[in-house]
């Protein structure tokens, strides 16, 4: 028997463009979504860099407070978004697969020769960017990625550092170039949509039936060992998991190193001491 979805969602273009991708996902099971669009505080404060907001999952919880309160059966998110701990009640339940995680450099020329001003409120897009060249000088800026482009457009900034698989998402091809991986590690969970909705129930029981294994084992392993480490966004954190081949990779850097480490299979006690040895 089909059934409806409510699913709350952040109405920018991309928030709804992840929302269709879900939406795709359940009618091939016979499920139909419905949006339920809600504005959160971190789109109301667009000019307080987040990393000095203080506040975890500022872009999360009020959607997931609008399933806790029965406006809605499950909440669409950017996996990178969602901070480690949910209210008790709550679950991620699903994964979608995994979008181009790389970033993506928005201007013109040559990312590792250019001097000028950058767009981006990352503390880590900062400190690996800055490593490999001095010139970049970099400035906080906040808003969905059509406000972001549109600052560049307008010379409020020379460039933009911006999530490659959110200009997939949207389709949209501004000059510029991909930052190799090997250059800028992705944030964890980057290019993954994650939905949440009650530990119990038919979100939960209709998304487990569609989990690939793949994404879950990715996803839940960048998620685990951010737990552990237990770190926001002041730090220039990159965790990488690559299912066909069982590797974990870890880098963090600031304004003076970079240390990359790579492990197989799960992830140790003595793995997780050797993280936090490298940030410290």
């Amino acid at each position: 028997m089909e059934r409806n979805l409510r699913i709350a969602t952040r109405g920018s273009r991309l928030a709804l463009a992840q929302f269709e991708i879900i939406s795709k996902i359940l009618r091939k099971v016979g499920i139909d979504a419905e949006p339920v669009i809600l504005k959160s505080h971190g789109e109301v404060d667009t000019v307080t860099p987040l990393y000095m907001i203080g506040e975890r999952g500022i872009f999360v919880r009020k959607l997931n407070d609008a399933v806790l309160e029965g406006k809605a059966d499950a909440a669409v998110h950017s996996a990178k978004d969602i901070p480690a701990e949910l209210q008790e009640e709550l679950r991620i339940v699903f994964f979608s697969d995994r979008g181009d995680p790389r970033d993506y450099f928005v201007g013109n020329g040559d990312f590792l020769s250019f001097k000028g001003s950058v767009g981006s409120g990352s503390i880590r897009r900062r400190m690996f960017l800055s490593l490999v060249n001095r010139n970049m000088k970099f400035i906080d800026i906040r808003g969905n990625i059509d406000t972001r482009i549109e600052k560049w457009k307008n010379g409020e900034v020379d460039s933009l550092i911006v999530a490659k698989v959110a200009l997939d998402r949207l389709n949209i091809f501004p000059p510029g170039e991909i930052i190799p991986e090997e250059i800028c590690p992705p944030d964890p969970n980057q290019g993954f949509i994650a939905v949440v909705a009650p530990k119990e129930g038919f979100a939960s029981r209709i998304f487990s039936k569609i989990q690939k294994e793949s994404s879950l084992w990715e996803a839940g392993r960048e998620r685990e060992i951010m737990n552990e480490l237990n770190l926001g966004c002041d730090k220039a954190i990159s965790i990488r998991a690559d299912y066909p081949s069982r590797k974990v990779k870890f880098s963090y850097a600031n304004e003076e190193r970079r240390v990359d480490l790579v492990f197989s299979g799960d992830v140790s006690s003595g793995d997780i001491k050797k993280m936090r040895d490298a940030i410290e």
